[in-house]
């Protein structure tokens, strides 16, 4: 009965060390890309996400929150990872058949807190701020 008991212990304790927290992010920046080629932090479009708050499924790269959608049309992000203490978290989704791309950047190697975030929108929305583990 005790190697039963430590063996569930063992598998407890194993799926809480694999889990793998979200990130919350808050929008602290926003521009649009203008026609002749300028970024315009004014417009009403990007004002209103000033402020706003997101969550980012670390695993799917999916975002919930603050009218960001990048799953438009059923596409998924793809999330690179790869040694996220050098290179920094990524979920990228291409829409085809036009080549659009939402494109997602956590510095999550910042040596604080708050990391640092940057995601472009496939219609040239860009938002910046900060994320933390949540």
């Amino acid at each position: 009965m005790s190697k039963y008991l430590v063996s569930v212990l063992i598998m407890l304790i194993s799926v809480d060390v694999f889990a793998v927290n979200d990130f919350k992010c808050t929008i602290k920046d926003a521009v649009n890309l203008e026609d002749n080629g300028t970024l315009n932090h004014k417009s009403n479009i990007v004002t209103g996400y000033l402020g706003k708050e997101f969550v980012v499924n670390r695993q799917t790269g999916i975002i919930t929150g603050a009218n960001i959608t990048n799953t438009m049309s059923g596409k998924m992000p793809v999330v690179y990872d790869y040694l996220p203490n050098e290179n920094g978290y990524k979920a990228v989704t291409h829409y085809k058949p036009n080549n659009t791309i939402d494109y997602l950047q956590i510095n999550q190697y910042a040596e604080t807190v708050e990391k640092p975030f940057f995601y472009k929108g496939a219609f040239g929305t860009m938002v910046s701020g900060t994320c933390v583990v949540y």
